[in-house]
C-alpha cells in the first residue's frame, strides 16, 4: 500500500488509512472558521484503552502456522524488504512461484512461466492459474491478488504486504477448481512508491498487458485485492477486516452482504458499550465489514486519492473488492515485523475468502460496474458502532487526545440522528471526515483533531 512521504520524525506529510489520509502539517494551525481559535471543553486527564500487544496472540491452528511461516520468510531480514529490482525481491518472487507450483497452479501458456516481467530492472508479477471445470474456454476470470514488494532496507513489511501474500498462497492451497470461472492468483510487484499510479505499477502493467488468454478487462469477472491484512491495534477491531469497492457493483454488494450481515449485526449490538472484540463468540474469529471506497479515498482539502492495486482494475471498469484490516502505528516502520500480526484472523480470512469465491462462482452473469455508486446506509451501519466505542474513554482508540475525543463525541451524536434515506452532500463529506479521523487515530498520527 502506498505510504506517506516520510521524514524520520513526526512532522511530515501523512497519508493514512486502509485507506488513506493526507495531513499537510506545515499548513495546519489550530484555528476554526474565519480564523477563530479552536475551542473545546476543558481537557480532562483521561486515558484510552491500551493497545493490543500482538505478540501475546496465540497461533494454534495449522493454517495460522503456515501463514506465519510464509510471513517469516517474506518479511525476514534475508530478503531486505523486497524492494523491486533487488535480490530480496527476486527471492520473494521465487518463493511465491515455488508455492504456486506446490498447490497445483499452472502458468498461462502465453506467458510461459509464472513470471510476467514488468521490466528487467524491476522484476515480475507472478500469475498462477487454476482453470475452471467448465469445458467453455471462454469462461470469465476471477482474480485474487496482492502486492509482494515493500520499501527495502530496514523496512521489512510483514503487514505490508507479506500478510496478504500469505493469505493469497493459502487460499490457493484450499480453493478448488470452480465450475464457472477460471481462477487467477496474482502477486503484483512494484506497488510501493515511487511506482504507484504509474505505468510501472505491477497491477497497472498487468491490466495494460493482459495475457492473451484473458484478452480484455471485460473478461475479468471480479478482482479481489488485499493489502495490510494482519495488523492489529485496537481491541474492537481485533477480528475485523474491511471490504471496500463492492458498492460499485450491485451483484457483488449483494454477495458481500450475504456473508457480512451476521457479523455486522453483532458489531452493531455490542459496539455501544463493550470494549471487547465484536465477534468474540463467532465460529470464525472474523467480521468482514463493508466500507464505501470514498470513505477511504476522499481526503480533506486534497480530494480523491487512490491507494493500492484495486485502482488499476477500477480504472478499467472491472468490478473489484478491496480487503484490508487497516493501518496501525507500525505501518511503513521498521517495527512492521512478523511477530506483530494476528495469524488466527488471517487464517479465518483464508476460509472466508475461499467461501466468497465459491459463492461468486454461482454468479455467471457479469457484475454491473457503476463508478459513482455508494451505499450510504451500509456505510453508516459500519461506522456508527465504531465511533460509539471510540467516543468513550474506556473503549477509545489508544493514544486519543482530549480534543480528538471531544470531536468523536460530537460525531457520535451526529450519527445517532442521521437520516439514512436521503444523504446530502454535506452528510457525505462529514462521514468521510469521520472515517479519516478514525483512520488517523488508528495509525497514531499526530493532530488528528484537526481533521
Amino acid at each position: 500500500m502506498r505510504g506517506p512521504l516520510r521524514f524520520r520524525h513526526r512532522p511530515r506529510v501523512l497519508i493514512v488509512g486502509a485507506s488513506a489520509l493526507v495531513v499537510l502539517l506545515p499548513l495546519m494551525t489550530q484555528v476554526g472558521v474565519g480564523g477563530a481559535p479552536v475551542v473545546g471543553p476543558p481537557l480532562p486527564l483521561m486515558v484510552s484503552m491500551a493497545a493490543i500487544d500482538p505478540t501475546t496472540l496465540a497461533v494454534t491452528s495449522e493454517l495460522a502456522k503456515r501463514l506465519r511461516t510464509h510471513v517469516e520468510y517474506l518479511a525476514g531480514p534475508k530478503l531486505s524488504g523486497r524492494k523491486p529490482g533487488t535480490p530480496g525481491n527476486r527471492a520473494a518472487a521465487d518463493y511465491i512461484a515455488a508455492r504456486f507450483g506446490e498447490v497445483g497452479l499452472v502458468a498461462l501458456p502465453s506467458v510461459g512461466s509464472y513470471g510476467q516481467q514488468i521490466s528487467p530492472a524491476l522484476g515480475d508479477n507472478l500469475i498462477g492459474l487454476r482453470p475452471g471445470t467448465s469445458p467453455d474456454s471462454a469462461a470469465p476470470w476471477l482474480l485474487i491478488g496482492a502486492h509482494y514488494d515493500h520499501l527495502g532496507g530496514q523496512y521489512l513489511g510483514a503487514d505490508d504486504n507479506a500478510s496478504a501474500v500469505a493469505i493469497l498462497l493459502e487460499t490457493a492451497r484450499i480453493l478448488p477448481r470452480l465450475p464457472h470461472h477460471h481462477l487467477l492468483f496474482v502477486a503484483f510487484n512494484a506497488e510501493e512508491p515511487p511506482f504507484i499510479r504509474t505505468p510501472n505499477m505491477g497491477s497497472q502493467y498487468f491490466v495494460d498487458h493482459l495475457p492473451q488468454e484473458i484478452g480484455s478487462p471485460s473478461h475479468l469477472h471480479t478482482a479481489i485485492i488485499m493489502d495490510l491484512m494482519g495488523g492489529v491495534h485496537w481491541e474492537p477491531l481485533r477480528d475485523v477486516v474491511f471490504a471496500a469497492g463492492a458498492e460499485k457493483s450491485p451483484g457483488l454488494a449483494r454477495r458481500l452482504k450475504e456473508m457480512t450481515q451476521a457479523s455486522g449485526a453483532r458489531l452493531e449490538a455490542r459496539g455501544q458499550n463493550l470494549p471487547v472484540s465484536p465477534i468474540a463468540h463467532s465460529p470464525l474469529p472474523l467480521a468482514v465489514l463493508p466500507l464505501g471506497l470514498h470513505l477511504v479515498e476522499e481526503i480533506p482539502v486534497i480530494g480523491q486519492v487512490s491507494f493500492s492495486d484495486y485502482d488499476s482494475f477500477r480504472n478499467a471498469s472491472v468490478p473489484f473488492l478491496f480487503l484490508s484490516s487497516g493501518r496501525t502505528p507500525r505501518y511503513h516502520q521498521p517495527s512492521d515485523l512478523p511477530d506483530t500480526l494476528h495469524y488466527e484472523r488471517m487464517a479465518a480470512t483464508v476460509k472466508w475468502l475461499a467461501n466468497l469465491a465459491e459463492r461468486m462462482d454461482q454468479d455467471t452473469a457479469p457484475y454491473e460496474f457503476q463508478a459513482n455508486r455508494i451505499e450510504f446506509a451500509g456505510e453508516v451501519t459500519t461506522l456508527r458502532p465504531l465511533v460509539a466505542q471510540a467516543a468513550k474513554w474506556e473503549t477509545g482508540i489508544p493514544g486519543t487526545s482530549s480534543l480528538s475525543h471531544w470531536k468523536l463525541e460530537k460525531d457520535d451524536k451526529w450519527l445517532e440522528g442521521l437520516d439514512l434515506t436521503a444523504p446530502t452532500p454535506e452528510a457525505l463529506r462529514r462521514l468521510e471526515r469521520i472515517s479519516i479521523r478514525l483512520q488517523c487515530l488508528l495509525a497514531d498520527f499526530p493532530l488528528c483533531f484537526l481533521i
